[in-house]
């Protein structure tokens, strides 16, 4: 069987030749015959070819994704971190982050060991932190010395310890600083003394025995009662002391005279302790020390004098 290609040729031919055997035929122009077999042959093609669908390209979308920006502020390390958002960006809420608790700290030590109103040896001592003792540590002084504790005794409610001898469990440099009491300022306490004056009086001999005498005048207030004498011979280096809860005078060999006291304002004559040998003309050195009770009780004053018989 001819293909339609193949027939298309003897169809011109075919169509020529008539044309020539019957003049009163027009036949169309070469151009018309060739289009019209064109169109024929096409129309064959056109019947003979299976129609098919060639499907269109289903376009496919890269999806582009634009990351958030979120820029640290710059700060100093001791300030917070500050989130600075770019714009158009969600914001999220922060979570917050546990912060550790810190453990209790306990204190014992290896010696006994004061404990006291404040941190430093100028404190009133009001306990002691004793071996064997363990405690709760709440705080400690700015130098890490001295801490801060619950009184183990009941004279106050807490008290300050030295670290010295201490042993701690936990870390007691997370513990606060406590803010130290005021040091106390110590008050002097007037010691109250009896004034008076010493003026040398002689001396009195009977045989080979030898008193210095010593005028006393009472220059305060207080009432005296009682005196002790004390006198060192420098040139022989021997010393005698009396003491009398009166202020005696001797008046002769085996004589003596006294007063019971001296009153304010008033003067006396007392002799010194017994030498049993001649003193004249040797230094001595005189301690008088004056009392306001007898038997050298409540108020005293002590006072020196140079004396040369």
């Amino acid at each position: 069987m001819l293909r339609p290609k193949r027939l298309v040729p003897f169809i011109l031919l075919a169509l020529t030749a008539l044309a020539c055997a019957i003049p009163s035929v027009t036949l169309p122009g070469a151009g018309s015959i060739s289009t019209s077999a064109a169109e024929t042959v096409i129309a064959g093609l056109t019947q003979s070819v299976t129609e098919t669908f060639t499907p269109s390209i289903t376009p496919t979308f890269t999806r582009t994704f634009t990351p958030t920006l979120v820029y640290l502020s710059p700060r100093v390390p001791s300030e917070t971190p500050t989130l600075v958002v770019s714009a158009g960006a969600e914001t999220s809420t922060p979570v917050a982050t546990e912060t550790a608790t810190q453990s209790p700290v306990t204190m014992s030590v290896s010696r006994p060991t004061n404990c006291r109103t404040g941190p430093g040896k100028s404190y009133e001592v009001v306990g002691s932190l004793l071996v064997g003792d363990t405690v709760p540590v709440l705080g400690r002084d700015p130098t890490n010395e001295y801490w801060y504790i619950p009184n183990p005794y009941v004279f106050t409610e807490f008290c300050w310890v030295w670290g010295e001898y201490a042993t701690f469990t936990g870390n007691q440099l997370y513990l606060p600083v406590v803010q130290p009491p005021p040091t106390p300022t110590s008050t002097a306490t007037t010691v109250p003394t009896i004034e008076y004056s010493l003026q040398s009086a002689g001396s009195y001999s009977c045989d080979s025995r030898r008193w210095v005498n010593i005028t006393i005048t009472n220059e305060s207030e207080y009432l005296l009662n009682s005196i002790k004498i004390v006198a060192q011979d420098k040139t022989r280096n021997i010393t005698r002391s009396v003491t009398y809860n009166n202020f005696p005078i001797v008046t002769g060999c085996d004589g003596l005279t006294w007063i019971e006291t001296i009153g304010g304002g008033s003067s006396t004559i007392v002799s010194g302790p017994k030498f049993d040998l001649n003193i004249r003309g040797d230094k001595l050195d005189v301690s008088v020390t004056i009392c306001t009770a007898e038997d050298l009780a409540g108020i005293c004053t002590t006072r020196e004098i140079k004396i040369t018989p």
